[in-house]
């Protein structure tokens, strides 16, 4: 029998949830502020554009197979009746990583329809794709065998990572990023149904399993995040009138699914603005070197290099490049 008294905490009186105990779920789910200096705006905005280009080459809206009818993506029906994008093999979320130089590691997307499974986000590829790619000599650019790794030990190889990622972390996701060591995970539109969980990691791990900080897009300028918020809070109202897709024979699907809004028109136009953004995007603080590294300052990339890199990144996707798998391990 448990005898422990209800009204106290059911954790150690020095761990970090016990401090919560008798505090609002605001206080929990609340971070601290840090204010972005422009420069380091700038760079947040250059690969946040590139990931949303990225999944905007990626497009496929067909959730429930190219069949049937999907009222909210009238734009994306080809001239046979059928709709752009072919095979779903996941939804339209993908995410980034760039580590404390400001090199590009890989990208990777949700890829739940694929392996039929509801487990394979883009975040945890991500993050396991990067810890293999630490064990090989090669990135995206090919390494040469004389180089050293990235990293020998798995505890600090993502400890100045940056994960860019397009939807906010569910949980796993979250938990796995702490795991990982990730420093900072920069998030380009909410995901109200995942209840802020990355700041609630946040402020209940320490040490060495700190879950990386949250950044919502919205804290650097990014008018994307306010767009697509926006546009999914109106899907999310009328698609009990406006069906997402009907099929004869078939219920009606009137769910207001994040991930079916990552498929409409709306979340599509958005997308394609982003990616016209980054393809035409010029610096203003071209020499701008990020100081959060513990790298030797000569190996850090300006801004401008960082563009650069970012745009050879994209053309390499397309032109190398498979749905979230420029690497064929």
């Amino acid at each position: 029998m448990n005898d422990q008294s209800p009204l106290q905490p059911p954790v150690y009186i020095d761990s970090p949830l016990a401090k919560y105990w008798d505090e609002s779920v605001s206080k929990l789910a609340a971070i601290e502020y840090r204010e972005i200096q422009d420069e380091l705006r700038e760079r947040h905005r250059i690969y946040s554009l590139l990931l949303m280009a990225l999944v905007h080459q990626n497009w496929n809206g067909n959730k429930r197979k190219n069949e049937g009818e999907y009222p909210w993506r009238e734009k994306q029906r080809l001239a046979n009746d059928t709709y752009r994008g072919g095979d779903y093999y996941g939804h339209n979320i993908g995410s980034l990583a760039v580590d404390g130089i400001g090199e590009i590691i890989d990208f990777d997307f949700n890829h739940n329809d694929l392996f039929n499974s509801s487990v394979e986000h883009a975040e945890s590829r991500l993050i396991r794709r990067v810890f293999s790619l630490t064990q090989i000599y090669d990135n995206w650019e090919t390494r040469e065998p004389k180089d050293l790794p990235r990293s020998t030990g798995y505890s600090t190889v993502l400890s100045s990572v940056t994960i860019y990622t397009s939807l906010e972390s569910c949980s796993q996701c979250a938990g796995i990023m702490a795991l990982g060591r990730v420093k900072d995970v920069v998030y380009l539109q909410r995901d109200p149904s995942m209840y802020l969980i990355g700041n609630i990691l946040y402020n209940l791990t320490e040490n060495d399993l700190k879950a990386p900080y949250p950044i919502a897009a919205e804290n650097f300028g990014f008018e994307y995040f306010e767009r697509l918020n926006n546009s999914y809070a109106e899907f999310k109202r009328e698609v009990k009138n406006k069906p997402f897709h009907i099929l004869s024979g078939k219920k009606d699907d009137k769910s207001p699914s994040i991930t079916s809004f990552l498929c409409t028109d709306n979340a599509l136009a958005i997308y394609e603005d982003a990616a016209k953004e980054f393809l035409s995007y010029q610096t203003n603080y071209r020499d701008y070197k990020s100081q959060d590294t513990a790298q030797p300052e000569s190996k850090v990339l300006t801004n401008e290099q960082c563009l650069i890199h970012a745009k050879r990144f994209f053309d390499y996707a397309i032109s190398s490049g498979q749905r979230g798998t420029p690497h064929k391990l």
